[in-house]
């Protein structure tokens, strides 16, 4: 079961792209962006519903309890949530706003460290309501899906996870989340952009209050959920790029990789597109050509290109070395250090990069872009 935004696809509406119900949800509830309140742009498995009645989190908890509550209980159930919240626009109900309306609130926020020269900031201190209060709603109605569990003696047999999909906006008034020390925040490549912290609960199974700072990626639910299921995956030959974590996550153990992590954003800001951790080591790099390489705005594509073209036929180049477990700032470039690992380094890059490169789709994601 999928509920929440679907930003999968260019073109939410035409039918041309994938919709949840593609990749293999039996129910969905989608929205094609975020929204403020009272959305009518949901579809529930194909079909328009109107206008419905909330706020992002509180819909897509709503539509998760039904979900659960109406299903075959003789069956294992899968959900996964997907919240626009604390996207802009930042707002909340004046409820949760209310706990932030106060001096210490204020003066904490002012005393938060939000991170170094790539991170740009506008804060409106008035707005700080909003966010933290946006924060607090989202959080307010996890629990409820949390306690729907609970109340159902699901809990023990549940595993729980949550986590988000970048580093913190930084360019908007409204938005006051931190990367801390790291290099970078959303949009970026680097550390900033793409590390962010997760929770994960599962009674029982993960002790209450452990903390692991083994590397996890996006990839690994897939064989880390069929393992903690006992599920035998049948992949037709498919290459899986993600590691079944449950070893750190159950005994604090370290991960075994048979391939490094990859991260790639065609039109990432900070001057670099695409990174690679293998181990405790990161290579970033620039996709080429394009307009301005190394531009701290968003990466663009040659001006008779279409994005696509560019995503399909753009190599690496501008290789940069880090050690981030040491170096989680990534201010020092190995390359020149450790130049046998900056070789090998680059070649598994580069040879992961076209083997992912060649198997995805191809999607009709806009016309060439005019000079400028």
């Amino acid at each position: 079961m999928f509920a929440g935004k679907w930003h999968c696809s260019g073109d939410f509406d035409s039918g041309n792209q994938p919709y949840p119900g593609d990749q293999g949800f039996d129910h969905w509830f989608a929205n094609k962006s975020n929204f403020g309140k009272d959305p009518a742009t949901f579809k529930r498995n194909g079909d328009d519903v109107g206008k419905v009645q909330g706020w992002m989190s509180e819909i897509v908890v709503d539509e998760a309890i039904q979900w659960l509550d109406q299903r075959d209980e003789t069956k294992p159930f899968f959900t996964c949530l997907w919240f626009s919240e604390p996207h802009t626009p930042v707002v909340a109900a004046d409820e949760f706003q209310a706990l932030y309306k106060n001096e210490a609130a204020l003066n904490a926020a002012k005393a938060t460290s939000y991170g170094g020269e790539q991170v740009k900031r506008n804060p409106k201190w008035d707005k700080l309501p909003l966010y933290y209060g946006c924060v607090t709603m989202l959080d307010h109605h996890i629990g409820r899906l949390l306690t729907f569990l609970d109340d159902r003696d699901l809990s023990d047999n549940t595993i729980v996870v949550f986590t988000s999909d970048n580093g913190p906006e930084h360019r908007t008034p409204t938005c006051f989340g931190s990367p801390g020390d790291l290099r970078g925040a959303k949009g970026h490549i680097h550390e900033g952009g793409i590390r962010v912290p997760g929770i994960v609960r599962w009674p029982g199974k993960i002790k209450a209050g452990a903390e692991s700072s083994e590397p996890i990626n996006g990839t690994d639910w897939l064989p880390t959920l069929s393992a903690a299921a006992g599920v035998i995956s049948h992949t037709d030959g498919r290459v899986i790029d993600g590691a079944n974590v449950l070893p750190a996550l159950v005994d604090g153990r370290h991960v075994s990789r048979e391939r490094p992590m990859m991260w790639w954003l065609w039109h990432a800001r900070g001057g670099y597109e695409v990174a690679m951790r293998d181990g405790d080591y990161k290579m970033v790099a620039t996709m080429l050509p394009q307009v301005d390489p190394g531009a701290v705005a968003d990466a663009r594509q040659p001006a008779d290109w279409t994005i696509m073209e560019f995503i399909k036929q753009a190599e690496l180049g501008r290789f940069e070395l880090f050690n981030v477990a040491g170096d989680g700032s990534e201010i020092t470039n190995l390359a020149e250090d450790e130049p046998d690992r900056f070789e090998t380094t680059k070649k598994k890059m580069v040879a992961l990069h076209a083997e992912i490169r060649a198997e995805g789709p191809v999607y009709e994601l806009g016309r060439k872009k005019k000079s400028q």
